[in-house]
């Protein structure tokens, strides 16, 4: 376990919309943005407060999986029901 914390962060520019708060080992909110020259859209998962380890998470989805991207796997190896609840929350998900 690490005694190091750190503080969620959400976005502060244009285009972020918040479409869920989740409850894993911390309250977390869930924020996507379209990219209109890509299929991906970018999600942020930011934590409520501080957690150990990472409380900031950025990938790309694109309506199937997520993109193979640093956080993505930092995501997965530390709190791996997080990103399975963020992943069903996102299947199907349009911006449309």
């Amino acid at each position: 376990m690490t005694d190091r914390m750190y503080r969620g962060k959400k976005p502060r520019t244009e285009g972020w919309e918040q479409i869920a708060v989740l409850e894993d080992d911390a309250r977390w909110f869930v924020f996507v943005k379209d990219s209109p020259d890509s299929e991906w859209i970018t999600v942020k998962v930011v934590a409520d407060g501080r957690v150990p380890f990472k409380a900031n998470y950025w990938f790309g989805w694109n309506g199937k999986r997520f993109a193979q991207v640093q956080d993505t796997f930092a995501i997965m190896q530390r709190r791996p029901e997080l990103l399975k609840t963020v992943e069903r929350l996102l299947d199907g998900y349009s911006l449309l």
